[in-house]
């Protein structure tokens, strides 16, 4: 199968951020950062996915939590399995989103159904701190949920 030409730029896009994480705390090509968020405005959840996490770790010259929360939360929302780790790992911890378990274990429980590792491990681990009817809310909110693409 070929690639188009969008998914050239998001491959070249996604090389630079990779690369600027490892060698600098700032992207290095700001049109690069451009054509990534345009990506990411279009729908992308792959971009969207690596905007929010640049966006988390500084990599566009600065943190913005509330603006990386956004980000991964429309990749999650179409069921990006890393974005919904991402969520997960949030709401947990409370990073950008007031702490929330039963949130958390919610997107963990998502990505687990992708095969997520570390989410099915987070969320053992957070599903022993809750309820039988806590559990059973979360499990009835996921047999609804469907990805927003």
């Amino acid at each position: 199968m070929m690639a188009d030409g969008r998914t050239w730029t998001f491959i070249l896009a996604a090389a630079v951020i990779l690369m600027a994480a490892v060698t600098s705390p700032a992207l290095a090509d700001p049109a690069s950062e451009q054509q990534l968020q345009a990506l990411a405005g279009q729908g992308d959840a792959n971009a969207q996915w690596m905007l929010g996490q640049a966006l988390l770790t500084g990599n566009l010259g600065t943190t913005d939590e509330g603006e990386a929360v956004r980000w991964l939360q429309l990749a999650a929302d179409q069921g990006h399995v890393l974005a919904q780790r991402d969520m997960g790992m949030l709401y947990e911890q409370g990073h950008g989103v007031t702490q929330d378990t039963l949130e958390a274990f919610f997107w963990y429980s998502l990505a687990s159904r992708q095969d997520s590792g570390r989410a099915k491990l987070r969320r053992d681990v957070l599903a022993a701190m809750l309820t039988p009817d806590q559990r059973e809310a979360v499990a009835a909110r996921l047999k609804g949920w469907r990805p927003s693409r």
